[in-house]
């Protein structure tokens, strides 16, 4: 029996699909589908605090279908708007994207973007209609699509590069903090001597697809970077090496260096005189504030709301190097435990958390945060004040964030963990000075 998803977080497979190819410089996407599809995904990233464009507006090329497409068929309207995009707008790559509606009726979508391909364009297609999943399983097709269907339209170079590395599994919006995430990693891997394609950072584009077959290897940080990542292996003969997340702090990036290291041979003194220089960094810092978090946040009670790579890296750091009391982990990117045939992370999250669920049901979050005695929520903004009107406070680590500005901030490496040390620990200081006000104005009322 079907169930009913109360206020779900994540979009649909379509919302996915766009949040990725807008995030690929000198991708035009050209959606085949109704106005409220593309709207939709627009309101999503603007009330989220990514890529607010109220003024600049929505660059998204659309057929706005209407009725009388779905009755007799809107092939037409498609070849139509294939022709005005590319006429009016100079990109390096065209992808046309289905929606419900035309997957429903049967257009044909695939033979409209061959005709134009025909032609001299470089335009590829990506059958995933928003019924098709959720925006996680968005991007992971429409790499999958750009990485198997690039050739058509492109030369593939067929010189490998041993120092290349290809960085999957890191969703564009779905993580808040992907821009700053990708540069951390990037900034990382060179330094000891690689070179990345991180695919969606400042700067990089279709080119950087182009390049991914002559990698060493590719690194997926999630389950939702396995798909493209086996593609490039099985095309291409490119390495898979498989993360359950980004590494955060010191000893995690030491052990990911590491075995990179060792995968490609990269000299050990290099990589060990790298690791001090990480550790020491972090260990400057984080003595200046040691003493508050055992004074101020010792005893805080938390709940993680997150998809599951962002909750075993945000939780497992604050586990590790502050001893926090994380009662409840809610994994919000699989339906269920068994949804993976690979335990490794249910059995990780557990080390974490007193208990693990698995929903993005709005109401079933709510009920779970409303039963557990929590007094900090590290989610989205959805999940403040969830738990049965219950005031909590919140640090925002997953999607949606709408009342944050995010440029290019990281909570991985080095850096973004004293990034989310900071962010932790002023989030603390101010519930509890608030709690101290509350206290004050109690005593003034009903003391004396």
């Amino acid at each position: 029996m079907q169930t009913c998803v109360k206020s779900p977080r994540n979009g649909c497979a379509l919302h996915g699909v766009l949040q990725t190819v807008q995030a690929i410089n000198g991708v035009v996407p050209i959606v085949h589908s109704n106005s409220g599809c593309a709207i939709q995904s627009y309101l999503s990233n603007k009330s989220s605090g990514l890529d607010n464009t109220y003024f600049t507006g929505q660059n998204v090329f659309s057929t706005d279908a209407q009725e009388r497409h779905v009755i007799f068929g809107g092939a037409s309207r498609l070849r139509e708007q294939i022709k005005n995009t590319i006429k009016v707008v100079n990109g390096d790559l065209y992808i046309v994207l289905n929606s419900c509606v035309s997957a429903m009726v049967g257009d044909d979508v695939e033979a409209m973007t061959r005709e134009s391909r025909e032609q001299g364009e470089t335009i590829i297609e990506s059958l995933t209609a928003g019924l098709h999943g959720d925006s996680h399983y968005g991007y992971e097709s429409v790499v999958t699509d750009i990485i198997k269907k690039l050739p058509l339209v492109v030369n593939i170079p067929e010189e490998k590069n041993d120092k290349l590395v290809n960085i999957f599994g890191i969703l564009p919006k779905e993580d808040i903090y992907y821009r700053g995430n990708l540069a951390e990693i990037k900034r990382i891997l060179e330094g000891i001597g690689l070179s990345v394609n991180t695919f969606f950072s400042y700067g990089n584009g279709v080119e950087e697809f182009k390049n991914a077959s002559t990698a060493a290897i590719s690194i997926s940080f999630s389950r939702w970077g396995n798909a493209p990542a086996k593609a490039l292996e099985e095309l291409y003969g490119v390495k898979n090496v498989e993360f359950s997340n980004v590494p955060t702090g010191p000893i995690e990036v030491a052990e990911f260096v590491r075995k990179i290291a060792d995968e490609l041979g990269v000299s050990s003194d290099v990589v060990d005189a790298f690791i001090e220089k990480e550790e020491k960094e972090f260990d400057y810092y984080y003595q200046g504030v040691i003493d508050d978090f055992y004074n101020e946040a010792g005893s805080k009670s938390l709940a993680i709301v997150a998809d599951e790579s962002v909750a075993i890296r945000v939780g497992g750091f604050l586990k590790r190097y502050i001893g926090a009391d994380i009662k409840t982990i809610i994994v919000t990117d699989r339906v269920s435990k068994k949804e993976s045939s690979d335990d490794s992370e249910n059995d990780v999250l557990n080390t974490i958390a007193n208990e693990v669920y698995y929903t993005q049901d709005g109401k079933e979050i709510s009920d779970i945060l409303s039963n557990n005695n929590i007094e900090l929520v590290l989610g989205s903004s959805l999940d403040r004040n969830l738990a049965n009107g219950k005031k909590r406070t919140g640090l925002d680590i997953s999607f949606p964030a709408y009342n944050k500005a995010i440029v290019n901030k990281s909570y991985v490496g080095i850096r973004g963990a004293l990034t989310l040390l900071e962010d932790y620990l002023t989030v603390v200081k101010e519930d509890n000075h608030a709690k101290e006000l509350e206290l004050l104005e109690y005593i003034g009322q009903n003391v004396g």
